[in-house]
């Protein structure tokens, strides 16, 4: 809480802000999930470690879940517009669950030929046929959740990042999601980003800022 000053008092207003800033961290606490999607083709990659080094300033009461969308591997995706489309089972609908009740969805996505790697897309494109499953109400439910994509490239322009953000962004705008930004790392081999310190530095306070 606050300095004790003026006789062991806290003066009222600075008291006040600090009650009021110790139940906005206990609420946050108290009712945040997130869900970190795994996409890259290297296990413990680069964009993987820096995602470790924000996830580990969250406080330990909020609940983690860390899907790796490599293994195993999505299905196919078809597009069934105009048929009936089932609701998502097997590694699908272990996903969707895991999904529903988090707050915080978090893509860690390296940058692939300034793309995202085919499994984070692939995911997506499933998305879009539980948009359409009678009874699932993915849109619903997917309503109001935080995007969040931590991301790491090979090349010094930090501009190579942009058709990832875009492309999250705007996937936030349409299911009505709040899109919370991106934490742009540099690296290439194995290990570089943890010579990124700027990055690094920016890590922990990401998803708390």
């Amino acid at each position: 809480m606050c300095r004790r000053i003026e006789g062991g008092r806290c003066p009222p207003l600075l008291f006040l802000r600090e009650v009021i800033l110790s139940a906005r961290r206990m609420r946050f606490v108290m009712t945040r999930r997130f869900v970190f999607l795994v996409s890259g083709g290297r296990p413990n990659g680069n964009t993987e470690r820096l995602a470790y080094r924000a996830a580990d300033a969250l406080p330990d009461a909020v609940r983690q879940d860390w899907i790796d969308l490599t293994t195993p591997a999505l299905p196919p995706f078809r597009d069934l517009r105009g048929e009936e489309v089932p609701p998502p089972d097997g590694r699908l609908g272990e996903i969707a669950r895991s999904l529903r009740p988090a707050t915080d969805i978090v893509f860690v996505a390296p940058v692939y030929w300034y793309a995202l790697p085919a499994p984070a897309k692939l995911l997506l494109d499933h998305w879009s046929n539980w948009l359409e499953v009678p009874g699932f109400d993915f849109a619903d439910w997917i309503r109001g959740k935080n995007l969040w994509l931590i991301t790491v490239r090979a090349d010094a322009d930090p501009g190579v990042v942009a058709p990832l953000e875009a492309a999250m962004e705007r996937t936030a705008g349409f299911l009505g999601m709040t899109w919370r930004g991106v934490l742009n790392g540099l690296g290439d081999q194995p290990g570089d980003v943890l010579e990124d310190a700027d990055t690094l530095a920016r890590a922990p306070r990401f998803f708390t800022a």
